[in-house]
């Protein structure tokens, strides 16, 4: 039954996925722009992207979809309310609380990951729970952009 689930979760994702790009922070390794005093990254940094850490960028597959809630009351009448993003994916990734999720012009925060897991315990696909990332946006999207672009990604 196993064998069956996993083959079969694959196909949504896969056919709702489109390539978006992991900012993967070190906690183990801090940008030299970090003022030694305040522990502020300079935001304007190429190297951190103003998180503060060494970053892995990652492109990875990732189907998207934004997390409602229903309300209905007196008063309200009824409406969905967007909660946040959420990726899935079933590619092998180390992604984390705090690391960036980079999807054309939006830039998210990841909150929580789950790892789904079918009856055989191994893991079957990646639920990643996010927010907008409001600090600096614009400017980590330009130096993200120019980052890229120096490496040879357009687009």
């Amino acid at each position: 039954m196993a064998e069956w689930f996993d083959k079969n979760i694959y196909k949504p994702i896969d056919l709702f996925s489109h390539p978006v790009w992991f900012i993967i922070r070190d906690e183990e390794v801090e940008c030299t722009c970090v003022d030694p005093v305040s522990k502020q990254a300079d935001k304007h940094c190429k190297s951190c992207l103003g998180t503060g850490r060494k970053i892995t960028l990652a492109r990875v597959n990732a189907s998207h979809q934004n997390s409602t809630i229903s309300m209905r009351g007196p008063g309200l009448g009824f409406g969905e309310i967007n909660i946040g993003p959420v990726y899935y994916t079933h590619s092998k990734t180390n992604i984390k609380e705090g690391d960036l999720i980079n999807d054309g012009e939006s830039l998210d925060i990841v909150k929580d990951v789950y790892y789904e897991h079918s009856d055989e315990q191994k893991t079957v696909f990646w639920r990643i729970e996010c927010a907008p990332y409001k600090f600096s946006r614009q400017v980590v999207l330009n130096n993200l952009a120019e980052v890229l672009r120096e490496a040879g990604f357009d687009g």
